[in-house]
């Protein structure tokens, strides 16, 4: 299940006022802390809990406004690795969920690429996220020191909208997010520094065994083929 963090400013981009009523996709978290949620997760009553392995990966969203345009900046809770992307439709969060799933998975596949991952490793991490996958929740939260890392990215994202121009096309927020991702993160609970760019990529490989020997590909379908 992936669960959407959002701080006060990404709240408020999904909520909407219609005929005196606030409707809003987002709901009360179940912990206090994103630390706790991982530590602990909780699943709405609709959703089994061991169902595509009862995982959950956690995003804390954040909401910018630069030359009056709006971007949104969804950064992984583990990795730090943030995408970035223009506003969708305010209070769509189905909106919102088709692009940040397309911007994702195209950040994963540059990134794999740039590393040389095998094509059918990298299909076969992505067929395994849309069958882990398939449920998400909304909640009014926020993380300190996600939001540092966050601010971090929105100064680089002003500076570049203001001297370089702005950016609206999607090769140009994948090439901003692998930049930010090559800044030395580091967190409470590690030992030392980090990057975005490894330990994204990482967390999308870890469950392929590839070490153990190579990917069975008999019955794979190569997503690409349907995306010509």
């Amino acid at each position: 299940m992936l669960v959407f963090n959002c701080t006060k400013a990404a709240a408020e981009f999904f909520s909407v006022t219609r005929k005196g009523e606030v409707l809003s996709c987002l709901k009360a978290a179940p912990h206090k802390t994103i630390a706790e949620s991982v530590a602990a997760p909780v699943f709405p009553l609709d959703v089994e809990p061991q169902e595509h392995d009862g995982t959950q990966w956690h995003w804390v969203v954040h909401c910018v406004t630069v030359k009056r345009k709006k971007y949104l900046l969804v950064m992984d809770y583990v990795s730090r690795y943030c995408l970035i992307f223009l506003a969708t439709k305010k209070g769509d969060e189905i909106d919102f969920l088709n692009m940040f799933e397309k911007m994702m998975v195209s950040n994963f596949m540059f990134l794999a690429n740039k590393k040389g991952v095998d094509s059918v490793e990298t299909d076969l991490a992505i067929a395994q996220y849309h069958d882990k996958f398939t449920t998400c929740a909304f909640h009014p939260r926020g993380d300190r020191s996600v939001q540092g890392h966050l601010n971090e990215v929105a100064w680089h994202l002003e500076q570049q909208c203001y001297e370089d121009g702005m950016l609206v096309m999607p090769n140009e927020f994948i090439d901003f997010s692998v930049f930010m991702g090559k800044f030395p993160r580091n967190a409470k609970g590690r030992r030392s520094h980090f990057f975005a760019n490894d330990v994204f990529i990482d967390s999308w490989l870890q469950d392929l065994d590839i070490e153990d020997g190579p990917v069975d590909t008999t019955n794979l379908v190569y997503l690409s083929d349907y995306r010509k």
